[in-house]
């Protein structure tokens, strides 16, 4: 358990799954470990954006033994699911067997105000649909349009015909961002993100370099943690271990960003001040 616990804290989260089955190969149904293995395993599966399984594995802790931890657990594969409902109901649970005196973490409740404003945004987009179709079936019984006659078109002439395209470009417009190579760093440093919000606003430039463009202060009572120092103009070398070093595309920077936003806390990123 101790090397599966490692593997998942370096978000090496293949590892940290084949290691915590392992063990719960050999203690399927231990009521001391088997829960904290599959909540280890669920931590791991959510990771790899295997939500569903890590409900599964959820389920299978409350089962053995009901702690608040599997509850919160449940909850947030639910949400990363965007099954907001049954996420508000687990957060719930959570809530009626913690000790007395005790709230939800910091993280907890951001996740389940989260789940309750989208639920309520689920509500009012169905209401409107359900108006809209209401309203659209109404005006289709009143007015029926005619179509015009179909044109026929004798088949020489189809065959004949030049198609309407336009002309090959001469040169192609380049796909990729241009190379670095003129980019210089200093020395690279690691940040850690402990909280949901990282607290800073990240750019992808035009020549592929990803760069901070402002950082919220770290202020005491603030929903902000981190360690580490991060300041504006730094560049993103690293980010939830994805290596964006070189330049990156749109769509590319577009995929690390939803990593990102899914990866469980905490999470790192790599930074450098830029020297060039």
């Amino acid at each position: 358990q101790e090397r599966a616990n490692r593997y998942l804290a370096l978000k090496q989260y293949k590892s940290a799954i084949e290691e915590y089955s392992a063990a719960l190969f050999l203690v399927p149904d231990d009521p001391y470990l088997s829960p904290d293995l599959h909540l280890g395993r669920a931590h791991a599966l959510n990771g790899s954006r295997r939500h569903e399984s890590a409900c599964n594995d959820a389920h299978l802790a409350i089962r053995i033994r009901p702690t608040p931890e599997a509850y919160s657990t449940l909850a947030k594969s639910r949400f990363y699911m965007k099954e907001y409902l049954e996420a508000i109901e687990a957060f719930e649970k959570c809530m009626e067997i913690l000790p007395s005196g005790e709230n939800l973490s910091l993280f907890d409740q951001a996740y389940l105000k989260k789940a309750q404003a989208a639920y309520r945004e689920e509500l009012d987009n169905e209401d409107s649909r359900s108006i809209g179709t209401t309203r659209s079936s109404r005006s289709t019984k009143s007015v029926i349009p005619k179509l015009p006659p179909p044109r026929f078109v004798p088949r020489e002439q189809a065959i004949n015909s030049q198609p309407n395209m336009r002309p090959m470009p001469k040169k192609w417009p380049q796909q990729s961002p241009r190379s670095a190579t003129a980019l210089q760093v200093g020395r690279e440093r690691p940040v850690t993100f402990l909280s949901e919000s990282l607290g800073i606003k990240l750019n992808r430039g035009t020549d592929g370099i990803v760069r901070v463009l402002s950082v919220t202060p770290e202020l005491p009572g603030s929903p902000i943690a981190r360690n580490g120092r991060i300041e504006v103009g730094d560049v993103v070398r690293e980010a939830a271990g994805v290596d964006i070093r070189r330049p990156i595309t749109n769509i590319m920077w577009g995929d690390t960003v939803a990593l990102v936003k899914m990866a469980p806390r905490p999470i790192t990123l790599i930074v450098a001040k830029e020297l060039s």
